[in-house]
């Protein structure tokens, strides 16, 4: 697979995830590198063994160099060798560390029964160890854990390209966990049960080459994970797009690069796989330690994993570099230490394990989206292993115990066994299968609840910002996962990309983005609505303020001509009184203007506007003018409209001074009874006159009565009318006020 061919695959991709023609090409072109896969690792994993010829490990730190036995690992010394032997001799010749690496080097170890010479509590014995031969079986249970990686790192790899074959760096990652497969069979199983020759050795050959190819692949695949690092039909501008490139060349010319060089191409191998895996484990580290950007924020988990990838990463290359100085007796006898091969055996496994975290890395990527097939198959792909292991505690532990007592051997636990692992496989795999859909948000019931919960929020959500909160909230607790979310001016919320969400929650999703969407326009209809009683009520007091404008324009033209030439006539004929005038004019029109401006007004200003409006308007009228104020002091703090009495007094002043010297007396009486203010204010001039004068209200005192209705509430009435003993009367009626005007 070429680095050109998976980027032009990811770019056609990367336009959305409709499925496009040649699916099934690209998924039977998956099965076929399964096959041709697995035909490459079979044959190595059937044919060689896991250990040099003994099945023992040796302890090379003392005896003189000579090999004493530490631990006895399988056949063909399981049942010969005892652990504390010192092996002498090997078919005549004396057996050292030096001789092994030689017989190793150049696999020539005895392929048939071989003569040993060991000594055994102090005394020397010949002993006859047959041929190394071993089942299937006792192949993988010598490396059981690397085997579990090595199977299931290519089938979740291979899970990512069936569900999306037509993304780059889905192949980008098959391409990579096979050859790391085929590797690690390479490196598990190193020592051929015979001799090879003809045809399998240049299958052997092949396969050794086919290998050399993996840090390549390695590092082609950190450079597209998740993303490509280049972008675009021109990858030639990026410089990882040209160390991929040179990767596959060196990888190719491995062994032109060992004759050259004069050096195997393995050791060259060794130097460039370490180069190789630094550079990609950089490249990680740079993709998720980078800060977060619009098109790439990964969460901390997703850090975190992608960090103990590289920690393995990095510890499988410092162990590769001391494989490479295998050839020292001292790493060698470093390596015979129990507590280094236990190390080696968790860096191992750490680094075979490393794609299944980041196959999960990719699960999470919304360009790929496995989590169905993830789903559905790691609960079979995990009690496998579960199941597995019981079965082989049962087997084990009840055979050894059996054969211990009866030196005999129990195949009825064989059947048992399959019996215990057969009623395990229900219970476990429903507990497994829910525990994984909490874990990937496909829960029905968590679901359900979340759901539940983002519509009751969302009944109680005030504003748009509210709304957005709990139907975000909402599916990120359902789904496990942050849902992107479009938001329109008009119309309900919708996902920007539904393949995010599983098939089986869309309903209740769809569901909620259609009551947020209702709710939405609720909420707009109650914001219009309310705006439509801000505007009336803003108009109300607009009209208002014309109102009091429009009376304050009003009272000027009436006395200011007038007033004027009064003050002239004072000011030749009593200087002192044109004095007292004006002060008086100008108190009157002070307060017509800023009437106009306030929204109420005290009883006693408007008193005292009627004390200095009657003081200018003696001077206009022949009749005597008094006014008296009747009610209580409390009441003179009482709020009332702005020029309230003005019109009245300039009613009363037009409509009932009678011609003559006659004086006109006009009252003004304030009460508060159960709540409610009265104010009635009379005169006693004459009672006939205009329209004004009889029962009803004029032009101007209807004016008047909107304008309390405003100020008091559509409760205030007004009344006026012909008094029985003369004169007129207009009362006003409203409840009172909690507080005075300021």
């Amino acid at each position: 697979m070429t680095t050109a061919g998976l980027d032009t695959i990811h770019d056609r991709a990367s336009d959305g995830p409709a499925v496009r023609p040649g699916f099934r090409a690209r998924r039977a072109l998956a099965v076929a590198a399964m096959l041709v896969a697995l035909a490459i690792g079979l044959p190595r994993f059937l044919t060689h063994t896991p250990y040099p010829r003994f099945g023992v490990v040796f302890d090379w730190r003392a005896a003189q160099g000579r090999g004493v036995v530490a631990q006895v690992v399988g056949p063909p010394g399981k049942g010969i060798l005892e652990k504390g032997d010192q092996v002498l001799a090997l078919e005549g010749e004396p057996f050292t560390l030096e001789t092994l690496r030689a017989h190793i080097r150049r696999q020539d170890l005895p392929r048939g029964p071989a003569k040993l010479v060991v000594l055994r509590d102090g005394r020397e014995i010949e002993l006859l160890l047959p041929p190394l031969r071993l089942t299937a079986w006792q192949r993988v249970r010598s490396y059981t854990l690397p085997l579990a990686a090595v199977v299931a790192v290519p089938i979740v790899a291979f899970l990512l390209v069936w569900r999306r074959p037509d993304l780059g760096t889905a192949w980008a990652f098959l391409w990579y966990a096979t050859l790391q497969g085929l590797g690690a069979i390479w490196d598990l199983y190193r020592f051929p049960q015979s001799t090879v020759t003809g045809g399998f050795k240049l299958y052997l050959d092949l396969y050794n080459g086919l290998t050399y190819f993996y840090p390549a692949s390695f590092l082609h695949f950190m450079t597209v994970f998740p993303r490509p690092r280049w972008r675009g039909p021109w990858p030639l501008k990026s410089w990882w797009f040209w160390l991929v490139v040179a990767s596959y060349v060196v990888s190719a010319l491995l062994y032109p690069l060992g004759n050259l060089l004069h050096r195997k191409p393995d050791e060259i191998f060794v130097w460039f796989d370490t180069i190789a895996l630094v550079l990609g484990t950089l490249s990680l580290v740079e993709r998720y330690g980078r800060p977060a950007r619009p098109e790439w924020a990964p969460r901390r988990g997703e850090r975190a994993l992608a960090l103990v990838v590289a920690l393995a990463l990095f510890a499988a290359t410092a162990f590769g570099v001391f494989g490479a100085l295998g050839e020292d007796p001292r790493i060698m006898a470093l390596f015979s230490l129990p507590l280094v091969r236990v190390l080696f055996t968790v860096v191992t496994v750490a680094w075979l394990t490393s794609p299944l975290l980041i196959a999960f890395l990719i699960a999470n990527d919304p360009a790929f989206d496995p989590r169905r097939l993830l789903v559905q198959g790691l609960p079979y792909a995990l009690l496998s292993g579960v199941l597995a292991a019981l079965y082989l505690a049962i087997v084990l532990v009840a055979q050894r115990m059996f054969a211990a007592a009866t030196r005999e051997e129990g195949m009825a636990f064989n059947v048992i066994a399959a019996l215990a692992v057969a009623f395990a496989f229900a219970p476990l795999r429903e507990r497994l299968q829910r525990w994984l859909d909490r874990l990937y948000g496909r829960d029905p019931r968590m679901l359900r609840v979340a759901l539940d919960q983002a519509g009751r929020d969302l009944l109680g959500a005030l504003d748009r910002d509210q709304v957005r909160s709990a139907v975000e909230t909402g599916l990120a607790s359902g789904l496990r996962r942050h849902v992107a979310v479009e938001w329109p001016e008009a119309g309900p919320p919708r996902a920007q990309d539904p393949g995010e969400i599983p098939e089986d929650a869309r309903t209740a999703v769809e569901n909620l983005l259609i009551q947020a969407g209702i709710r939405l326009e609720n909420l707009s209809l109650h914001e219009q609505r309310a705006a439509d009683e801000r505007r009336a009520a803003e108009l109300r007091e607009a009209a208002t303020r014309a109102e009091l404008r429009a009376l304050h324009a009003q009272v000027q033209p009436h006395f200011l001509f007038n007033a004027l030439n009064a003050l002239s006539y004072l000011t030749e004929t009593d200087p002192p009184a044109a004095q007292r005038f004006t002060e008086r004019l100008a108190d009157m029109l002070r307060y017509t203007v800023e009437a106009s401006e306030r929204p109420a007004a005290l009883l006693s200003e408007e008193i005292g506007f009627v004390q200095n409006y009657l003081g200018v308007a003696r001077e206009r009228y022949e009749n005597a003018l008094a006014f008296e104020y009747c009610g209580s002091k409390d009441l003179l703090s009482l709020a009332v409209p702005p020029l309230l009495l003005q019109p009245l007094v300039e009613n009363s002043l037009k409509h009932g001074c009678a011609p003559g010297e006659a004086a006109l007396h006009l009252t003004l009486t304030a009460r508060k009874e159960d709540d409610w203010i009265t104010l009635e204010f009379a005169d006693d001039g004459v009672a006939n006159g205009n329209g004004a004068r009889a029962r009803g209200l004029g032009v101007g005192l209807q004016n008047l009565e909107q304008r309390v209705r405003r100020f008091a509430g559509e409760a205030a009435s007004m009344s006026a009318g012909p008094r029985a003993r003369g004169g007129y009367q207009v009362t006003l009626r409203w409840r009172a006020q909690q507080e005075a005007a300021r």
